[in-house]
């Protein structure tokens, strides 16, 4: 059928001009990866009311990714085609966008009809919704059940890529130090001496206390001797002759190095005694954070490096879900590591020696970890063994050297993993990535993705 040219060349990047450059490669890449299964989708039964559409987008990619070509071979683009040419490229984004939904629609009707031909039809194009984890949890579903002889490779290929997933969340989650979970609520008259021991980062390093109040009621108080904000649930398993003014359990932001009173139970009958079970957790950062979408990165590398994506938003298998926004960069092991936006250091660790491309590894990951005035998490990870350059609770501005790249921890190679995150308002105990805006010396980056080059202004 059609035939597409899965290649541009990359000096046309440098006929374009630097705005340019960017959304080009953003673009591109993943288009290009659709052209395939798309084909191969076109000819499937199942797609046969869709035939005429699909066609059109094949047809309209071959002419743009020719356009592009041709701009190439031309020493000065002409800027009205080079515009035309970037605007044909996101209208085509969006039809793929489309497509993709229509075949997540499809494969939907298949496993609510039973509908096993056109299933097999469909999970045999690997487009990118079957690798969404609620759909691709549906599917393997289906298949467990429909298929006792676990007869098709596709789906095998996704319950493995399931599992993995889900062996390095639990890994993760387990191994998540800045995490304390149903922690003793002290006396008021046991936290001076909790305090003394109590180091950066350990369960006692957020404390709860209580005391009664004049009332008959009970207060509590917590303090955050961390350098940085946490957010802090608080839950009760039983209160007698007790009642909270709201809803139960809390979550409440602590600054760090703060204390604030976090909640108060009214006495109900003065008559009758009172009396409660409670627990409370912590983890690192802030829920309630709202990231400055405004604000523009810096890329975390030396003035003038040339760098390149490895894994961008949405890549591979690690950057999915919460950590969808997250960047892999790959540098030799000692490249320079700069703060890509100013703020607090947090977390800095450099005594991990080893990496390796298994979950276990994960705790092993050497990093540093800025707080920036919004709240939200600065993430620099897979530094070498002593590769932090700052300390905890130092400020860094901008630009700052903080460390040096290496390979340790859950790591495939050599590389740099940048993100920023918040604590997720829905789990209220895991980090969530959050999409920022990057300035390369190509212009802004908003949607870095695999094979992306960008140079360090």
């Amino acid at each position: 059928m059609v035939r597409i040219i899965l290649w541009l060349m990359i000096g046309s990047l440098a006929l374009q001009g630097k705005s340019e450059s960017a959304p080009f490669y953003t673009l591109v890449e993943p288009l290009e990866k659709s052209v395939v299964p798309i084909e191969k989708l076109s000819r499937k039964t199942v797609m046969e009311p869709h035939r005429d559409m699909i066609g059109n987008f094949l047809h309209r990619m071959e002419a743009t990714l020719a356009a592009g070509k041709a701009l190439s071979g031309e020493k000065k683009a002409d800027p009205d085609e080079l515009k035309r040419y970037l605007k044909d490229l996101r209208e085509l984004s969006k039809t793929k966008e489309q497509i993709d939904l229509l075949y997540r629609k499809s494969l939907n009707a298949a496993m609510a009809e039973s509908d096993k031909q056109s299933f097999e039809e469909l999970v045999s194009i690997p487009l990118e919704p079957l690798h969404h984890p609620r759909t691709r949890s549906e599917v393997i579903a289906f298949y467990q059940k429909h298929y006792p002889r676990r007869s098709i490779d596709s789906i095998e290929s996704l319950c493995e890529e399931e599992e993995l997933e889900s062996r390095s969340l639990q890994i993760a989650i387990e191994q998540e130090l800045a995490y304390e979970e149903h922690l003793r609520i002290l006396k008021r008259s046991e936290v001076a001496k909790i305090k003394k021991t109590a180091e950066v980062g350990s369960r006692n390093s957020v404390i709860v206390s209580a005391e009664m109040n004049a009332h008959g009621g009970v207060e509590f108080e917590a303090e955050n001797l961390n350098p940085y904000t946490v957010t802090m649930s608080l839950d009760f398993a039983s209160m007698d002759n007790l009642k909270a003014p709201v809803r139960l359990p809390i979550f409440v932001e602590i600054p760090g190095k703060s204390r604030k009173k976090v909640l108060e139970l009214s006495r109900i009958s003065p008559q009758q005694g009172v009396s409660y079970r409670s627990s409370y957790g912590w983890v690192r950062g802030s829920a309630f954070a709202v990231h400055n979408d405004s604000y523009t990165y810096a890329l975390p590398f030396p003035r003038g490096a040339n760098v390149f994506v490895s894994q961008g938003y949405n890549g591979g298998m690690t950057h999915k879900g919460l950590s969808a926004y997250a960047i892999d960069f790959p540098v030799p092991i000692g490249t320079p590591i700069h703060a890509a936006r100013e703020g607090i250091v947090v977390g800095a660790k450099g005594s991990g020696t080893v990496g390796g491309m298994s979950p276990e590894y994960r705790q092993y990951a050497n990093y540093v970890i800025i707080e920036h005035s919004d709240g939200t998490m600065g993430n620099y990870y897979h530094l070498k063994q002593g590769g932090a350059a700052v300390r905890i609770g130092q400020k860094v501005s901008k630009g700052e050297l903080i460390g040096y790249s290496g390979n340790t921890g859950y790591s495939s190679g050599p590389h740099l993993h940048f993100s920023v995150s918040k604590v997720d308002p829905v789990s209220m105990r895991r980090p969530m990535n959050l999409p920022v805006r990057i300035q390369a010396g190509e212009g802004i980056v908003t949607l870095p993705r695999k094979g992306d080059r960008y140079t360090v202004q």
